[in-house]
């Protein structure tokens, strides 16, 4: 199995985890692309695993 699949809403680039989620669409019009993507800021698989986990946490709570 790869790794972006062991990372929910994550992919990884010359090793380093990314976060890559669909904007809520109370968003939308704020921003010209439809996606937030940015670096977890990790090699480490479980600690994208957590920081992927909590920020869609935070983006569900947000769209409620």
């Amino acid at each position: 199995m790869e790794d972006h699949q062991k990372v929910p809403f994550a992919f990884t680039k010359r090793g380093v985890y990314y976060f890559s989620r669909r904007k809520p669409k109370d968003l939308l019009g704020h921003y010209d692309t439809n996606r937030l993507v940015f670096s977890l800021k990790t090699k480490s698989m479980r600690v994208a695993r957590q920081r992927s986990a909590s920020l869609s946490v935070k983006l569900v709570r947000c769209n409620a």
